[in-house]
């Protein structure tokens, strides 16, 4: 496996948030950024007749796994959740070479894997310690083998898009 080189963070997610707005609209689906420091997602994805705009929360990691949050966003009473979740690992392999991958999620694919994983921590913290860990301590993440089935699945987007065109 190469050596991964740090990118630094505040780059690395929008390097993140760029590349998936450039591989939706490589498919015909205009994306743009949202800006500022209270948005509630990273992207909006947008058809051409402009009746419909889908949310998308990007992450991006160099590592394998991705920071969801999520145990904890519903804890605060977050409820608005994104329609999409798009995980980037985006990784330097070498001077000027780096190794993309993306996985497309739904909310409610998201939401599953995360349950599953937590579960699975819960599990392991209770055959150690007898109890189990309060899943509003610590920050939710999902590996990257919890999402290998979603690799590259863009077409959920542009489907949800046609799907709620038709509304």
């Amino acid at each position: 496996m190469p050596k991964i080189l740090p990118i630094a963070p505040h780059l690395l997610h929008l390097a993140g948030e760029y590349r998936v707005c450039s591989e939706l609209q490589k498919r015909g689906i205009f994306a743009t950024v949202t800006f500022g420091t209270h948005k509630g997602v990273d992207i909006f994805a947008i058809d051409e007749s402009l009746s419909v705009a889908l949310r998308i929360e990007v992450k991006t990691s160099q590592r394998p796994k991705f920071v969801t949050g999520i145990s904890q966003k519903k804890e605060r009473g977050n409820t608005d959740w994104p329609d999409f979740w798009v995980l980037a690992r985006i990784c330097q392999t070498g001077p000027n070479e780096f190794d993309e991958r993306f996985f497309v999620l739904s909310h409610a694919e998201i939401a599953d894997a995360q349950s599953k994983r937590n579960a699975d921590y819960s599990d392991r913290v209770f055959a150690k310690k007898g109890t189990r860990p309060d899943p509003r301590d610590g920050v939710d993440n999902v590996k990257l083998d919890d999402v290998l089935p979603h690799e590259n699945c863009w077409n959920k987007i542009a489907d949800e898009m046609a799907k709620r065109a038709k509304c």
